[in-house]
């Protein structure tokens, strides 16, 4: 009985974990095409950059996300802990583009 309650914390953790990744994902994707698309910014990636141009670039997040969220439950139901650890990190690293992002356009404003 212990263990089914630890599961159940831990998949729901999980979940929250996979939803935090998945927003953060979406919002450098909505923030980039605004600014790239809108000439307040550049994109550095040169293939990201053709693809805001053509209009496929939110598109290719959300088909990221549709193939990474399943690959990292799979793993998670074997390697929880690893899972968990690597879903933090992207969703870290996400939260930094973002704050970036921001700071340079900010930066050039002023």
């Amino acid at each position: 009985m212990k263990t089914e309650v630890f599961h159940r914390y831990t998949d729901g953790r999980m979940i929250f974990a996979l939803i935090l990744m998945a927003q953060f994902q979406l919002w450098d994707g909505v923030i980039t095409q605004f600014f790239v698309g809108s000439g307040l910014a550049s994109e550095s990636n040169i293939l990201m950059a053709s693809m805001i141009y053509s209009g496929t670039f939110i598109i290719v997040k959300l088909l990221g996300l549709m193939l990474l969220i399943p690959a990292i439950w799979i793993i998670y139901k074997k390697f929880p802990q690893l899972a968990l650890v690597a879903t933090s990190s992207v969703t870290f690293f996400y939260c930094a583009v973002i704050t970036w992002n921001f700071l340079t356009l900010f930066r050039v404003a002023l």
